[in-house]
């Protein structure tokens, strides 16, 4: 017996330190939870911890050879309770190395032997070629007899060089022009070692995005005489570079809540832009940021203004918008930027803006990295959406440090949530981009989003990390109410905010604020196959209250609110709304009670905000 009392109380033990939950809960998980680094709760447990790395660059791009080189020292901390044996380097530009995994089809002549390394130190001592284990679009530093310790520090050092791949095509590296370049991906960074899988070990291979470690960024980027640099994080040195009258504009600009035209393309050619020099030094720091990425032009024109995104502290955030002359929807950019960051700082997600700057660069993609936004020149009906999705992408995954490579819709879906609420806000129309997850859901290409998004082909990738998880995020929003929604948000981002959440992270964060537990709404949503299908079963009358019954019926298995418009026999309308919770019991039918003494003529169920897949169902007319 006591054997057996000591067995239970062990159990019981283990369980209590599992994400409690009636959710499928992965076993290799586990392990974070039992050492204490996660908790049950949704919050960081006591013993959470984060690798760390500061990166000091010097980096030169030849325009016309399209030739990036670098030097930079990498300090890293290894805050693990683990001894590293390896640090592994992400070499992302090695998608173009002969013999990498790619998922798509790249021009055969920007094949070529990838990023070259030279001089690669660890600690002082230069790493030998057998040191150094290279594989896809990892480079893995083999540290036998010289493994990091916890709690020590490393430095390392290092050269290299690689040719920016001028087709056209090229996933989100672009060459816009001759003399116009946008360049992510272009220096070797450290990977993230987390506490529940250890060194990430997903290659980039074109689809799937990124998971990066917090660092800081110091960057000095040299450029030929008439080049700009915009860049991550906040410029050093505007005064050694700019003339008065544009650095007098620039100035202006971080306190001004008006659109300032620092230069235009015109302004360029004439001259008196840029001081006299042979060539352009920019310097760029950036703290607590995930990724450094930057861009370059010679003619493009620059508009810029500031917005107050915390109302305390009267903080500001400085925008920029880099375009080229022909792009005519990216004269009103600058202003939908500015007025979106307003509306995320305020309303949704209703936290302040996180970064001192934001720049949004007319590049060839729609595409977010921290502070910088490379978005092709689209349609002007569109131009809003896409200005708030990528800038959006600010908070999750950059702020909170979200694991894209396996969960794209922790930040995906919340992006697409938020250019679908905010554009129809900032136009006062229905323009907000509603992904289009009632035509795909149900089909063989729609995925529960908790498989890794790393395991999927681009149909079920795009309806699992944009399409579902918006459609849930409007639903979770309509069931909450903006004040629960928002109480829980904002609990969500503070709590981890600079970390690297997990999906059971979210779920049992919002299960606690909100104080309901949402696995019955989870689940359907996020773990499980199915669709979302209501449709109109008849009109029944309640001759004890005097009132006609709607009896709506749920014929699929993933829940979502119901959304009525009534037309009454004499001529009069209503709209009753119930939300997804009237699911939650396990009906598959619910009764919706109309107005009294009234008498139902026709009935119609659903809106643009609800998904559902067969709209066959989903009208009523008295005969």
């Amino acid at each position: 017996m006591f054997r057996l009392f000591t067995t239970l109380l062990l159990l019981g033990a283990t369980l209590s330190a599992k994400a409690q939950t009636d959710l499928f809960f992965p076993r290799n998980l586990q392990k974070a939870y039992d050492k204490g680094t996660r908790s049950a709760d949704g919050k960081p447990g006591p013993k959470y911890w984060q690798n760390r790395a500061a990166y000091v660059i010097q980096a030169s791009l030849e325009p016309k050879k399209h030739l990036l080189s670098g030097q930079a020292t990498i300090t890293y901390v290894n805050n693990s309770p683990d001894s590293l044996t390896i640090i592994r380097l992400k070499l992302a530009h090695d998608r173009y190395r002969k013999g990498s995994l790619r998922d798509s089809d790249v021009d055969p002549a920007v094949v070529d032997d990838g990023v070259r390394i030279d001089g690669l130190t660890y600690n002082g001592r230069r790493l030998s070629d057998k040191q150094q284990r290279r594989r896809n679009t990892f480079l893995d530093l083999q540290l036998r007899g010289m493994a990091l310790a916890s709690g020590a520090t490393a430095t390392i050092t290092l050269q290299w060089s690689y040719t920016l791949p001028a087709d056209k095509n090229a996933t989100r590296e672009c060459v816009c022009d001759p003399t116009t370049f946008f360049v992510p991906y272009w220096y070797p960074q450290i990977a993230v070692y987390d506490d529940y899988r250890g060194w990430a070990g997903t290659p980039y291979s074109g689809q799937q995005e990124f998971y990066h470690e917090f660092a800081d960024y110091d960057v000095t980027i040299t450029m030929p005489k008439g080049f700009m640099v915009w860049a991550t994080g906040e410029w050093q040195n505007p005064g050694d570079l700019l003339e008065k009258t544009c650095l007098d504009r620039y100035e202006l600009a971080h306190t001004s809540p008006d659109v300032i035209k620092i230069w235009t393309e015109a302004e360029l050619k004439a001259g008196g832009v840029f001081k006299k020099a042979k060539q352009h030094i920019f310097r760029y720091k950036a703290a607590n940021v995930p990724d450094f990425t930057f861009a370059a032009s010679d003619h493009y024109n620059w508009d810029a203004a500031s917005v107050v995104v915390d109302d305390r502290s009267g903080r500001r955030t400085f925008l920029s918008v880099a375009y080229d002359t022909k792009s005519k929807d990216y004269y009103k950019v600058a202003r939908i930027a500015a007025d979106g960051i307003r509306l995320m700082s305020t309303w949704l997600p209703g936290y302040p803006f996180p970064y001192p700057c934001m720049t949004v660069f007319n590049g060839n993609d729609g595409m977010e990295y921290p502070m910088m936004v490379n978005d092709a020149s689209v349609n002007e009906n569109f131009v809003t959406e896409l200005t708030l999705h990528e800038v959006s992408h600010t908070y999750f995954p950059f702020m909170m440090g979200i694991n894209e490579q396996e969960y794209a819709w922790m930040d995906e879906g919340w992006a697409s949530f938020f250019d679908f609420m905010l554009a129809d806000s900032l136009t006062n129309t229905k323009s907000g981009n509603v992904r289009g997850y009632t035509f795909v859901a149900g089909t063989d290409i729609d995925v529960p989003p908790m498989v890794r998004s790393s395991f999927l082909g681009s149909g079920a990738y795009g309806t699992a990390s944009y399409g579902r998880p918006q459609s849930a995020y409007v639903a979770l929003y309509d069931l909450l109410g903006y004040e629960t929604f928002h109480r829980c948000m904002v609990e969500y981002m503070d709590r981890w905010k600079g970390k690297h959440p997990t999906p059971y992270d979210f779920f049992n964060t919002w299960n606690e604020v909100s104080g309901q537990d949402l696995d019955w709404f989870w689940k359907p949503w996020f773990f499980e196959w199915g669709y979302p299908d209501l449709a109109i079963q008849g009109v029944q009358r309640d001759h004890a209250n005097g009132r006609d019954v709607i009896l709506v019926e749920k014929k699929g298995n993933i829940p979502v609110p119901i959304h009525l418009e009534v037309y009454y026999a004499d001529g009069s309308t209503e709209v009753l709304h119930r939300s997804a919770e009237a699911w939650k019991p396990g009906h598959t039918t619910v009764g919706v009670e109309c107005r009294a003494g009234q008498s139902v003529s026709k009935v119609s169920l659903g809106n643009r905000m609800v998904a559902d897949t067969d709209r066959r169902g989903n009208a009523w007319s008295k005969e």
